[in-house]
């Protein structure tokens, strides 16, 4: 038996396995695309609306977000389309194969599975050989249904190789985040370690692309994130950012493989610290298990949220300095005229990120909410349950938890966006003062509430559906990150907490939204626990 033995047998059986994850990923993400691009020529069809949003993409704000893209010649609609969809849709695609790697490789080892695979015939790096090959397919199909949609859509100023360009720009920046998630479930010793090392990884790269696109854009290339931005696929196509891509994928791969081959099953280069020989004095309630168990997740998660609003900080000197750009704006209108602009304006970045900034900071406690159900189903709570624990002292542990994390995430990334952004200012005058940012906490802490509320609902009352959960809060996202560049309707923007309270702190706190809202997250709540009382535990 070789090495890669049965290989070809383990990759159906992944399918298999994985075989609904799969299709709504494949379905969602060409979906979008295609979908996108057929809206596009009624959004940015003619030379003013193209004119009017050529100035937007150009901002350093939107730079920050979007990535820089640079335009010559007549621009066409399908050059708008590229500017605005490839950084978006590369982070999706990028989520989607760290999600798949990890479950594939570190989370089946944790649960015993890929012991019981390899106590049959199977070679030693058939399983991680199994899942590499699954990436590949997966990004390869995915990339041939972007290019499909895409030629189907027919944008003006589209080509078909600056379409298959993006199709396979698209599936090689996956499919190199998915090797790099095969590499760290290769060197963690479990799957919350795997997924954190993977995304604080990712997280580097967007910051080294953003901070790079707004300030110095030829630097982009040292951040594999921002070599999606330099295919130009409609007026200048470059397939150098593919080949850079699949070269590191393979390179990265080949690093996996051996760290495969030269660690014990179940275990990996980075060990967890050997816990305390007697149990600390603290460790005797749930809450305090729960906080035992996921420290180094939610500190891991509160520090990177930080560090991203601190990244964002550092272009506020950019976005906000109109002197620069324009130094007769102050002999027109004055010196005072000009600051109180570029506070204007400052402050507008600040409202989208605080929005940006609330729905990052949910990920984090609504994983804590997810997990009563998933130890729930694992298990590991029939310990807890065999002692005079009650249903709603257990679920409060997590959802408390869950509460306190996200709260101190977002107030610590809209701070680092604050503190770092008014630092980082020539004028400290034309900054975000304390008041302004504190209206900033306290519009979006609903929000959050709401959110982590439906997961409390649905772990209550519905379990199997906790999938709408992630579902929603990406709507949210996707309206806010998108909805004005898309023009997506009101009704869009409105379905999700992230667009029932005004932009603050552009505008004041609406106190009766926020009041409403704060009482159905309550509500929410509420029913869940009443749901979870009630309901039959699913235990192993």
């Amino acid at each position: 038996m070789t090495r890669f033995g049965r290989t070809g047998q383990l990759i159906r059986l992944n399918f298999r396995r994985d075989r609904f994850r799969i299709l709504m990923w494949l379905i969602l993400l060409a979906a979008l695309m295609a979908s996108v691009a057929w809206k596009f020529e009624d959004i940015y069809g003619t030379p003013s609306e193209i004119d009017a949003i050529k100035g937007t993409l150009a901002s350093p704000g939107i730079v920050a977000m979007f990535g820089a893209f640079s335009f010559t010649g007549k621009v066409t609609t399908a050059e708008i389309f590229a500017n605005e969809m490839l950084l978006f849709m590369a982070l999706i695609q990028v989520v989607m194969n760290l999600a798949l790697s990890v479950h594939a490789t570190r989370a089946e080892e944790d649960l015993g599975i890929t012991e019981l695979v390899r106590a049959h015939a199977v070679g030693t790096l058939s399983p991680l050989a199994a899942a590499a090959s699954e990436l590949v397919i997966i990004n390869g199909v995915l990339g041939v249904l972007y290019s499909i949609g895409l030629s189907a859509a027919n944008m003006p100023g589209a080509t078909t190789e600056g379409n298959w360009l993006i199709g396979m720009g698209l599936a090689t920046t996956g499919l190199l985040f998915g090797i790099l998630g095969l590499l760290m479930a290769q060197l963690a010793d479990h799957s919350a370690s795997a997924t954190g090392l993977a995304y604080t990884l990712f997280g580097i790269s967007y910051l080294a692309r953003m901070i790079t696109d707004v300030q110095r854009p030829k630097l982009t290339w040292w951040s594999p994130l921002g070599w999606v931005e330099k295919l130009a696929p409609y007026n200048n196509p470059h397939w150098s950012p593919i080949w850079l891509s699949l070269g590191l994928a393979v390179i990265l791969l080949v690093f996996a493989f051996m760290a495969n081959n030269r660690r014990d099953l179940g275990a990996g280069a980075l060990t967890t610290r050997p816990g305390r020989r007697e149990a600390s004095a603290f460790l005797r309630g749930p809450a305090t298990l729960v906080w035992r168990r996921q420290r180094n997740v939610i500190i891991a998660w509160i520090v990177a949220v930080i560090i991203f609003g601190v990244a964002y900080g550092t272009v506020f000197n950019t976005i906000g300095d109109i002197l620069k750009t324009n130094p007769t704006m102050q002999q027109v209108f004055g010196a005072a005229m000009v600051h109180e602009a570029n506070h204007k304006i400052l402050l507008s970045f600040t409202s989208l990120l605080s929005i940006v900034m609330a729905a990052v900071a949910t990920i984090p406690g609504m994983q804590l909410i997810l997990k009563v159900h998933s130890d729930e189903t694992r298990g590991w709570l029939e310990a807890l349950y065999a002692r005079p624990l009650s249903r709603t002292h257990l679920l409060f542990s997590y959802v408390g938890t869950a509460f306190v994390t996200s709260t101190l995430a977002f107030i610590g990334g809209l701070g680092g966006i604050v503190v770092m952004g008014d630092a980082s200012l020539t004028h400290v005058k034309d900054g975000i003062s304390a008041s302004e940012f504190w209206q900033g906490v306290a519009a979006q802490l609903p929000e959050i509430g709401v959110f982590l509320g439906l997961a409390v609902l649905l772990v209550g009352c519905w379990p199997r559906l906790k999938a709408i959960s992630w579902a929603y809060l990406a709507l949210g996202f996707i309206s806010v990150y998108m909805g004005s560049l898309l023009k997506l309707p009101d009704w869009v923007q409105n379905v999700t907490p992230t667009g029932w309270m005004p932009r603050v702190p552009m505008h004041d706190v609406n106190w009766t939204t926020f009041s409403w809202m704060v009482v159905l997250a309550i509500a929410l709540v509420i029913i869940g626990w009443q749901g979870y009382r009630r309901r039959d535990l699913h235990m192993s």
